[in-house]
C-alpha cells in the first residue's frame, strides 16, 4: 500500500508563477501575475516530457496572496487561478496521463481579513473565538503565526477547528488528490496531523500525507507556537543557542504520526558538501553521510528529497551558478531511489542573487520567478 510513492519525481509549482499564457514573463513582485490551472493543464505534457510524474501545486483556496498560503476562504478556489472545475479537469487530466497530483494544504492560519477570523473578534460578536489564539478573554490581539502580524494561527487542539480542516481536505481526497503535503507542520500538533492521515486514509487508502517539518529560522522565543513530540526535543530546541539543534532528530519525531516529511536534512548533507568544495559527483563521504541519514528512519517512512523549493535559495545560488555542480546533484539524488521534488523552473536554470535569507522584505520573490516559456 501507496508504494506508488517510494520513487515519485514530484514537479514542485507555484501556479500564479508558472504558466498564465504570458509571452514575456511579468516580473516577480508580490502581486498576482496571472498563473492559472489551466495553464497547468496546457503544460502537463511539457512536465512528463522531462521524466515527472507527478506535479504538486501551491495552495488552491482563495487566497489574499499569489503564494496561496494566506488563505480568506476555504470553500472556495480562489478566482485568480481558477475553479473548481478546472481543479477537477487538472485531477481528470494528470491522472488520464498517468500523473499523481499533489496538495498543499495551510490547516495552521489564515488571512486576518478571513471571514471566520473577523467573526472571532470581540468587536464583531466573538463568533468562534476559541478558533484562534488571543492574549486575554477581554482583547482582540491574537497569536500570529510565527509573528506574522497578519496571519492568526489556528487553535488545531479544538476538535471542530480539527474537524473542519479535515472536512475541507476530505473533499479534495474525493475529488482525486493523490497526496498532501501539509504547510508548518510544526506548528500544528501531532495529534490533529495523526488524526488527518488516518481521516484521509479511510476515504482512499493510498493517500500519503507528509509535512514540512523545518526549525530553521525559528528562535526559541517562538517555542509556544511549535509542537514538540517530547519536552526533551523541546529542551534541544530551546538550547539551540548553545548547541546545534537537530534537524533529523525532529523529522524522526514524526515516523508515527504522519507518512514522512520534507527532507530538510538531506538538502542540508548535500549543501555542506557544496560549501566545503568537494561537489557531488564521485563524492565518497557524501555517499556515506546520506546512508547514515538515511538509517535513522524506517524504511517505509517517506522522506522527500529535494534541493531547493519556494522558501530557500535556488540551489544553484548555493553551487555559485556552476550547473555542473546543479546536474551533478540532481543526477545523484535520482540515484537513491527515493520520493524526490523537483522546482519549477529548475530545467531553465533558475537562480536568485542575493540570497533570500537576509532579511530584506519579499526577499522570497526572488526564487519564485515566472516561467519563461519563450526558452
Amino acid at each position: 500500500m501507496k508504494n506508488w510513492f517510494d520513487n515519485i519525481r514530484i514537479y514542485h509549482l507555484l501556479i500564479d508563477r508558472f504558466n498564465g499564457g504570458w509571452q514575456v514573463p511579468p516580473k516577480s513582485e508580490n502581486v498576482f501575475c496571472g498563473g492559472n490551472l489551466q495553464g497547468v493543464i496546457e503544460k502537463l505534457d511539457y512536465i512528463q516530457g522531462l521524466g515527472f510524474n507527478a506535479v504538486m501545486l501551491s495552495p488552491i483556496f482563495a487566497s489574499a496572496n499569489y503564494h496561496g498560503y494566506h488563505t480568506l476562504n476555504f470553500d472556495e478556489v480562489d478566482p485568480h487561478i481558477g475553479t473548481w472545475d478546472d481543479y477537477q479537469r487538472l485531477l481528470d487530466t494528470a491522472h488520464a496521463k498517468g500523473m499523481k497530483v499533489i496538495c498543499d494544504f495551510v490547516p495552521n492560519h489564515c488571512w486576518y481579513e478571513a471571514p471566520m477570523f473577523q467573526e472571532s473578534l470581540l468587536k464583531n460578536g466573538g463568533h468562534h473565538r476559541d478558533w484562534f489564539f488571543f492574549e486575554g478573554d477581554d482583547s482582540d490581539a491574537f497569536v500570529s503565526f510565527l509573528g506574522f502580524g497578519d496571519l492568526p494561527k489556528f487553535n488545531l487542539t479544538n476538535p471542530e477547528v480539527a474537524g473542519f480542516m479535515i472536512e475541507k481536505a476530505e473533499r479534495l481526497v474525493r475529488m482525486g488528490v493523490d497526496a498532501f503535503r501539509i504547510d508548518h507542520a510544526l506548528g500544528q500538533p501531532h495529534a490533529f496531523l495523526k488524526q488527518f492521515r488516518e481521516a484521509m486514509q479511510r476515504v482512499s487508502s493510498d493517500i500519503v500525507v507528509f509535512g514540512e517539518v523545518w526549525a530553521f529560522g525559528i528562535g526559541p522565543q517562538l517555542a509556544s507556537q511549535l509542537y514538540f513530540k517530547t519536552d526533551a526535543r523541546l529542551q534541544e530546541f530551546m538550547a539551540q543557542e548553545t548547541k546545534p539543534f537537530s534537524q533529523d532528530d525532529l523529522q524522526a519525531d514524526y515516523v508515527d504520526t504522519i507518512d514522512g516529511v520534507l527532507d530538510f536534512a538531506y538538502r542540508d548533507i548535500l549543501l555542506d558538501e557544496v560549501h566545503a568544495g568537494r561537489g557531488i559527483k564521485g563524492n565518497e563521504m557524501l555517499q556515506k553521510k546520506v546512508e547514515e541519514h538515511f538509517a535513522k528512519y524506517p524504511k517505509d517512512f517517506k522522506l522527500v528529497l529535494f534541493l531547493d523549493n519556494h522558501d530557500t535559495d535556488r540551489f544553484l545560488f548555493d553551487c555559485h551558478d556552476d550547473a555542473t555542480i546543479l546536474h551533478d546533484a540532481i543526477e545523484f539524488t535520482k540515484s537513491l531511489q527515493r520520493p524526490f521534488s523537483f522546482l519549477y523552473g529548475t530545467e531553465q536554470l533558475m537562480t536568485n542573487n542575493p540570497t533570500i535569507f537576509n532579511a530584506e522584505p519579499y526577499a522570497d520573490l526572488r526564487v519564485r520567478n515566472c516561467m519563461n516559456w519563450t526558452k
